[in-house]
């Protein structure tokens, strides 16, 4: 009898660790959903300046952005001249580049998608966001009263260079603070802070990221949006390939 008893408390401590071990996995994806949600909000259309700094060379360029729902955006760059024409569409999985001085568009693999864009210290994933929720398992590592952070595990087949992510944002909003990225070996190798956070329709979205690249000195990218509207009905028109060449608007 005490045998039985024994083995029923067991399989009762069990039960209750594996459904405390699935609803923390739960919550983390729900922290992690509102997170990349308040990256850019429901719909967005923004003026971005980036300034990259790579040694003693600075470039500054101007980026028109228009971004809706979960999977749509295109980005198209305005400034300087010798890069005007460059355009990125991201449409639900799929990532296209128009190239202005081949005349061609090209489908960027999931395996380029950590690429540089630019020459800055931002990637494409950075640039989409989804794959750090798509791509990773998330877990919450650490709360306070003022934060949260998250540990993302890259699954075994993700396109990513990293071993894991670590993101912080505000315990109550879930707006985005701080992403570090970590190579196979543990080290950090870059981090991204976001900062100037805007209140649009229930989402809390920055407007500043500041990107460094860990490993080498004298190396960053600060973007910083502008004339931002959220909130806006943007043409389906401007997420075709035909956008990518002409414009938007």
């Amino acid at each position: 009898m005490l045998s039985k008893i024994k083995l029923i408390s067991a399989l009762l401590i069990t039960s209750l660790l594996t459904l405390a071990a699935a609803q923390a996995t739960e919550d983390a994806q729900s922290i992690m959903d509102a997170i990349i949600e308040n990256l850019r909000g429901e719909s967005v259309e923004a003026t971005i300046i980036m300034t990259v700094t790579k040694d003693d060379r600075v470039t500054n360029y101007e980026l028109k952005i228009y971004s809706a729902g979960e999977d749509k955006a295109l980005i198209q760059v305005m400034a300087p001249p010798r890069d005007a024409g460059q355009a990125i569409l991201n449409v639900e999985q799929n990532l296209f580049i128009y190239n202005p001085r081949l005349k061609r568009t090209l489908r960027l693999p999931p395996s380029g998608r950590s690429d540089s864009f630019l020459g800055s210290d931002l990637s494409y994933n950075d640039l989409s966001g989804d794959d750090y929720r798509e791509d990773y398992s998330s877990s919450i590592i650490e709360q306070t009263d003022s934060t949260i952070t998250l540990e993302l595990i890259p699954g075994p087949q993700a396109p990513t260079p990293y071993g894991k992510l670590l993101f912080t944002a505000d315990a109550t909003t879930y707006a985005p603070l701080e992403l570090v990225f970590y190579d196979q070996r543990e080290q950090q190798v870059k981090l991204i802070t976001f900062s100037e956070i805007v209140e649009a329709n229930g989402k809390f979205i920055p407007t500043r990221f500041e990107v460094q690249d860990l490993l080498k000195e004298n190396s960053s990218t600060v973007a910083v949006w502008q004339d931002y509207q959220f909130d806006v009905e943007i043409p389906e028109s401007c997420f075709s390939q035909q956008a990518l060449e002409r414009g938007c608007r």
